[in-house]
């Protein structure tokens, strides 16, 4: 999970404020809830599922899963994820009062994502501490640190409740702030330790089923090939170093397979590359050790 750049994309046009289809279907939609006999009637939302739309998100995204950096594209369209709920609201259905959710933002541009099946939508699944399927992802879920401060209605203060939110926003939050990797194993772990910000990134990781089997697995395998990549740039330097010889120009592909093989490594750094944050932790640690030796070469 990265940090994702909202404003790296025009909002579409259909989002903006002005817009005579996004105004209509908000009041329709206000109009639909004050109604106390609509209130578990669920009102039929379009806006948002303008092709337009989803366009934005994916070039927004570089068409990978915003939760678990999955490239979605390759094998399956990708949802249009409400970081909040539009329908309902999970956490309530205990009282009964779980419906509507936040039904004002179904079209906000601020509150939609593009998101992988496994990390949006209810399925069963295993994850790398429990080898029991359980049903997992999203869904209608959104979790507070205090539930006091939960708004259901568009004339309430939405930034009360932003300062409980449990789930990361990766266009709010930078993740890789909450996360480290075990590169051995795959396993996301969080990196706070302040109560709030650990159940932030623990809620998130639990939410969002990061911790999925065949996730945990690519991601080391991942790691397997970063580990790989560096260890091809370290031999390729002490080859340099031992070797290289300014004056004979017989040695100076030494000079160039390194080059080669750090631009290599460096690829795993590329926008559009599958688990970034892994990649950042592990490159960084060793660019760190062996920058100052690499940029004198």
């Amino acid at each position: 999970m990265i940090f994702i750049k909202r404003n790296s994309v025009e909002i579409p046009d259909i989002l903006k404020e002005g817009s005579v289809k996004l105004q209509k279907e908000l009041d329709e939609a206000i109009a639909h809830y004050s109604d106390p006999d609509n209130l578990k009637k669920a009102y039929k939302f379009k806006v948002y599922s303008n092709a337009k739309v989803k366009a934005a998100l994916i070039e927004m995204g570089k068409g990978k899963c915003a939760y678990c950096e999955c490239d979605i594209l390759a094998t399956y369209v990708g949802d249009i994820e409400h970081f909040r709920p539009k329908g309902e609201i999970e956490e309530l259905k205990a009282t009964g009062n779980s419906k509507p959710g936040y039904y004002w933002l179904a079209a906000d541009w601020n509150n939609l994502l593009l998101s992988c099946r496994n990390c949006n939508q209810k399925s069963k699944q295993r994850t790398s501490s429990n080898d029991e399927l359980n049903s997992m992802g999203k869904m209608n879920q959104f979790p507070l640190f205090d539930e006091a401060k939960r708004i259901r209605s568009h004339e309430d203060d939405l930034e009360q409740e932003e300062k409980v939110r449990l789930l990361l926003n990766p266009c709010v939050e930078d993740p890789e702030e909450y996360f480290k990797y075990d590169i051995n194993s795959g396993v996301i772990q969080p990196k706070k330790r302040k109560e709030f910000l650990k159940q932030r990134a623990v809620s998130s990781i639990n939410v969002f089923a990061l911790q999925r089997v065949p996730l945990v697995h690519a991601r080391a395998k991942r790691a397997i090939e970063i580990s790989a990549q560096m260890q091809t740039v370290e031999t390729a330097f002490r080859t340099y170093n031992n070797f290289y010889d300014a004056a004979n120009a017989d040695t100076h592909y030494l000079r160039d397979e390194l080059k080669k093989q750090l631009k290599r490594l460096k690829g795993f750094l590329k926008e559009k590359e599958q688990f970034l944050g892994l990649a950042r932790q592990m490159i960084g640690k060793f660019m760190k050790n062996f920058n100052t030796e690499i940029e004198a070469t």
